[in-house]
């Protein structure tokens, strides 16, 4: 009966640490939310191995529409130090991805968050006027 205690206690406590783990919410942070209303301005960036093109872009304030194209190979587009949480795309080879955001004026410094590419060059910024 001990070990059958025992052993129910481990199962149980397994369950509750898979439960508290994953999902993704970035520690709490709500998820991305795109804003309505039509968008200002098209950034086009392209994603290849390991490159962003452009690499830095110059933009006015208000709602944008970000469209990630990829040239070759997987990429995601996600922003730094939580300017915009939740926020990101992600494409296949020949694939596209878009999505409104609404950018106040600042220096926003955007990467591809798939292991190894940042370090491999794939980041660049986007300056709000």
């Amino acid at each position: 009966m001990t070990r059958l205690r025992a052993a129910l206690g481990t199962v149980v406590i397994a369950v509750l640490i898979a439960s508290c783990g994953g999902g993704g919410d970035s520690g709490g942070a709500k998820p991305f939310k795109e804003p309505t209303g039509a968008a200002a301005e098209t950034l086009n960036i392209e994603a290849g191995n390991f490159y962003f093109k452009p690499k830095n872009i110059t933009t006015n304030a208000g709602i944008a529409d970000i469209d990630l194209k990829s040239a070759d190979g997987t990429h995601t587009f996600v922003f730094d130090n939580g300017k915009v949480p939740g926020y990101q795309l992600e494409v296949n080879t020949g694939q596209s991805d878009s999505k409104k955001v609404k950018l106040s004026p600042g220096k926003y410094v955007f990467y591809c968050d798939i292991l190894g590419h940042r370090a491999q060059g794939m980041e660049g910024t986007i300056t709000v006027k």
